[in-house]
């Protein structure tokens, strides 16, 4: 049942809610996780999961690999870093893998862009007051951006007293894309399906936020992401969870980067995927955060990522966060600092973003999606300006950056 204007008109109105207030944060709590025994925490496939190639709007039905040979000493030359150690047993005899052809067109180009060779340069923040109108205009919520195309680069913003819980519906969401990326957002419809993969699991529920912003995709389960083809996929999405990849799955995932592949990852990713099938570049030290809202700024400059972004913002985790230890920082771009985070575990890093073989790998901590709640539109830590929250308007970046073959 299709939801009348008016309708949609009052949610819309409810996303930009005066802020302010006490902290209010929603999540699955991965404590949760803890307690479940060691089946859970060991990574094994429970298989309990009813999403499986789960293709939205009519997409055709995937097609199974036949068993190729995992990677070989090309794509390992191409990636420049050595092969990871097995982990979780060695491989089975038989894989599945990515056809000889890469991901899309624009990211098989021969030629590679990398990331800046110097470590991020530490910067402070840009400040500036900001002017917020809450009478939810067309597409736009804020002062002067009604109706005009084109907005770029990050909105200076500052950090109030507290953040206030509010509720980003759909129309806020598609609000956003249409003014960061107008382009792009006109021509979502005809996006295909198989462009944008979800892996599904438990903790991060991905696929609602970027459904209601308007992304058409395929969904996969984790447990049968093994032999789901990749032919013409170019950004992979996988939710944080209590289910590890199999080996095959990992190495399959290293493949589709190396080859002109966006990877995004959330969480508990970090040393269940990154740290052993992207090795040296960040890692897990096993420190886990305290808190359950941070503030946040970004670092830097970047033209894609950084596409109307707040400057500074708050940052929503979860219990039981793993927490981003940067181990090249000549060739890891950190995204986003938290100054409160930093306190805790010497560096704050909340995301990063990283070139490995023809493709990127972005991973941010904590989760992409709005709350664990009854209300699935409750959003916990809302941007300034933006409206949606810090975390989801560069991850939202990524994934465009992905589907339009824009080098990073």
């Amino acid at each position: 049942m299709k939801a009348s204007p008016v309708i949609a008109l009052c949610l819309a109105l409810s996303a930009f809610g005066a802020f302010g207030g006490s902290a209010v944060c929603y999540g699955y709590d991965h404590g949760e996780l803890i307690s479940e025994g060691g089946d859970a925490a060991s990574g094994t496939n429970d298989g309990s999961s009813s999403r499986t190639f789960r293709l939205k709007r009519g997409a055709p039905e995937p097609v199974l690999q036949p068993s190729v040979p995992s990677l070989d000493s090309q794509a390992e030359v191409e990636a420049g870093t050595a092969s990871p150690a097995p982990a979780g047993g060695a491989a089975s005899a038989s894989t599945s893998t990515l056809p000889a052809s890469s991901p899309g067109s624009s990211a098989a180009s021969a030629s590679t862009s990398t990331l800046s060779g110097s470590a991020p340069v530490p910067s402070t923040p840009l400040q500036g007051g900001v002017i917020e109108n809450r009478k939810f205009q067309g597409v736009s919520a804020v002062d002067g951006l009604a109706g005009r195309a084109g907005i770029t680069g990050p909105i200076p913003t500052t950090l109030g007293a507290g953040v206030a819980t509010t509720d980003s519906v759909p129309a806020v969401y598609q609000g956003w894309l249409s003014q960061a990326h107008p382009q792009f957002f006109l021509g979502l419809s005809k996006m295909s399906e198989r462009e944008l993969v979800i892996v599904t699991d438990k903790y991060d529920q991905t696929e609602r936020t970027l459904s209601d912003t308007g992304f058409r995709f395929t969904e996969v389960d984790k447990k049968d992401f093994q032999s789901f083809d990749l032919t013409g996929v170019k950004v992979l999405v996988i939710d944080c969870g209590p289910r590890n990849l199999s080996y095959q799955s990992s190495l399959k995932v290293r493949e589709f980067v190396i080859k002109g592949g966006y990877l995004f990852t959330t969480d508990w990713m970090l040393d269940r995927l990154n740290q052993k099938f992207f090795p040296g570049y960040i890692a897990w030290t096993g420190v886990m955060n305290r808190q359950r809202m941070y503030d946040a700024h970004i670092v830097g400059e970047h033209p894609s990522l950084f596409q109307h972004v707040a400057t500074n913002a708050y940052w929503k985790m979860d219990t039981h966060c793993h927490l981003i230890k940067i181990l090249r920082p000549d060739a890891v771009r950190v995204l986003a600092k938290s100054d409160g985070l930093a306190s805790e575990d010497g560096d704050g890093v909340l995301a990063c973003v990283f070139q490995y073989g023809r493709g990127y790998v972005l991973h941010m901590t904590a989760h992409f999606d709005r709350s664990q709640s009854a209300n699935r539109y409750s959003l916990p830590d809302p941007a300034p300006v933006i409206g949606i929250s810090l975390r989801q308007a560069i991850a939202i970046n990524f994934v465009v950056a992905g589907l339009s073959g824009n080098k990073l």
